[in-house]
């Protein structure tokens, strides 16, 4: 490349760096596209990977029969009176009869009302709880605190304390509605609280209980069985259910019917089938190319992700064993009767309605079909975790493989990049060396003009040089 100097130096030493420089950065610009291609590759196959990791996630509800199962609660009118909760892996379906007669209830007491719950009319004393255990506790109230607001402030600010406090507004009497309400944090005749007689001095209201309720326990019938609970919340009332009590009804029993939720378990299947449609999806946009497509940052003809696509079209067409072999119950479960199926478009497509049907008429051989040692769910599985392994699984490989060519580019874009700052550190002292060669060159050309005959001044000192007179 050729380069014109300003013959007197100048911008144009800068102009001719410059331009070495932009020459010597090329490669580096070629490094730099490679990198961006390679990053935006990098980022494609995360998405490809995580939707493999989504599917193992998926997988967990699917390797056995309990997880995959679900289970619904059906209890008609008597959702009034009670709600359930259920453990999937211990409960089982049943029917039963429930009669809900008592509810357990806490130690309560309600004193006489107040005009005022902000008004320090009780004077001072203390207040003695006697808890089940023989525990005494004792509360101060002095004159500042002796309102029905300080005295719930003072119970309620220990939080060991075995009774709240809470003020409450009673309109039977308009004149003096406030009222304070101390009540124990547990349920159940064994939660028994004694409440003494409260002490006060020199207060200008008197200050008695006006009611009080005695702990007690729930009352209920399973199956005309009678049954006692210390609390309304029972758990494990029967194998694997919790039931909550909300109110009672004696003499009007409800039925409770635990079946197996079709509806539930079949939005489980769809997410899992539409999470591998993701990945066929994933795959076959990959390798959808035409003129305007830039290949060198997509995987189109990858044989990796075909191998993937392959094995799992694969193991969708197989059959997937249920029942004992030795029994007249074995046989081979495929998903199409399942309703899990390709279009022509190689898309699977899950007919819900087919798949409730099969489940309501053969609901254990299609669990065991999808969740047993050998069914659709540990293939799937299987499958799967041969490519996440972090190890040697192929996708952590790939992405290690694709990580490693960008730091392998990063390095040898960092290496350019110091080679150019070495030669521009050294073509600029050069160039300022040639613009003091070039500045003593004027200097010398200026002085020689000056002393040389016709230059003006200067020829008396010639001639004096040549021996003139």
């Amino acid at each position: 490349m050729g380069l014109n100097f300003d013959p007197v130096g100048g911008g144009m030493f800068k102009q001719a760096l410059k331009q070495v420089i932009e020459a010597e950065r090329l490669p580096v610009k070629t490094l730099e596209t490679r990198k961006s291609r390679e990053e935006a590759k990098l980022k494609l196959f995360q998405d490809f990977k995580s939707k493999f990791i989504g599917i193992e996630k998926t997988l967990e509800e699917f390797t056995n029969f309990s997880r995959f199962r679900e289970l619904r609660a059906d209890l008609g009118d008597g959702a009034n009176f009670m709600s359930v909760t259920i453990d999937k892996d211990h409960a089982e379906p049943g029917t039963y009869s429930i009669q809900i007669d008592q509810l357990a209830s806490r130690t309560s007491i309600l004193s006489n009302g107040f005009e005022d719950p902000d008004d320090p009319v009780l004077g001072i004393g203390f207040i003695v709880v006697n808890s089940t255990g023989g525990d005494a506790r004792d509360i101060f109230i002095d004159e500042q605190d002796s309102s029905l607001k300080g005295v719930a402030n003072l119970i309620n600010k220990d939080v060991s304390n075995p009774i709240r406090a809470s003020v409450i507004k009673d309109m039977s009497d308009p004149e003096h509605p406030w009222r304070l309400m101390l009540a124990g944090k547990k349920d159940g005749a064994n939660e028994h609280i004694s409440f003494p007689d409260f002490y006060f001095l020199d207060g200008t209201e008197d200050f008695y209980i006006d009611n009080e309720n005695e702990s007690r326990n729930a009352l209920l019938y399973l199956d005309e069985f009678p049954v006692e609970a210390e609390s309304n919340v029972i758990k494990d009332f029967i194998t694997g259910v919790t039931v909550h009590l909300k109110a009672a009804k004696p003499d009007q029993p409800f039925t409770l019917s635990i079946t197996e939720d079709y509806e539930k378990i079949s939005g489980k299947v769809k997410g899992l089938v539409d999470q591998i449609n993701g990945i066929l999806d994933f795959i076959n946009k990959q390798n959808q190319v035409d003129e305007h497509s830039d290949t060198k940052t997509t995987f189109a003809g990858d044989t990796g992700m075909q191998t993937i696509e392959y094995r799992l079209r694969n193991l969708m067409h197989e059959g997937f064993p249920a029942g004992d072999p030795e029994e007249d119950n074995f046989q081979f479960v495929f998903l199409n009767q399942m309703g899990i199926e390709f279009d022509k478009s190689g898309k699977l497509v899950f007919k819900e309605d087919k798949f409730k049907k099969n489940m309501e008429t053969n609901f254990d051989g299609i669990a065991e079909a999808i969740t047993g040692k050998y069914g659709f769910a540990n293939q799937t599985k299987e499958v799967i975790s041969g490519y996440t392994r972090t190890t040697d699984g192929m996708l952590s490989l790939r992405e290690q493989s694709l990580r490693s060519r960008i730091k392998q580019i990063d390095n040898e874009i960092e290496q350019k990049e110091h080679r150019i700052e070495l030669k521009e550190k050294a073509m600029t002292e050069q160039f300022a060396r040639l613009e003091a060669s070039v500045g003593n060159l004027q200097r010398q050309q200026q002085y020689l003009s000056a002393t040389l005959p016709g230059a003006g001044g200067g020829g008396n000192l010639v001639s004096q040089l040549l021996g003139g007179g």
